[in-house]
């Protein structure tokens, strides 16, 4: 498990949106997202490596000069 201390400034920013927000609401948010995160990293790592280059390639452009 990750610890997660949330700063003044990313809770000052979060109580513009939302003035009522409390700190461990921030904390989940962020504790969300970073697994959200970790998940994602994951799902790519597991692609076999074939999809990944077709997926991350661009064809060539074909243009002449």
């Amino acid at each position: 498990m990750v610890s997660i201390s949330v700063s003044a400034r990313s809770l000052a920013a979060a109580r513009l949106i939302d003035p009522d927000v409390n700190t461990a609401a921030v904390q989940a948010a962020v504790e969300a997202a970073l697994a959200a995160e970790r998940q994602e990293k994951k799902r790519e790592a597991d692609r076999p490596a074939a999809r990944r280059e077709h997926t991350a390639g661009r064809e060539p452009d074909r243009r002449t000069d």
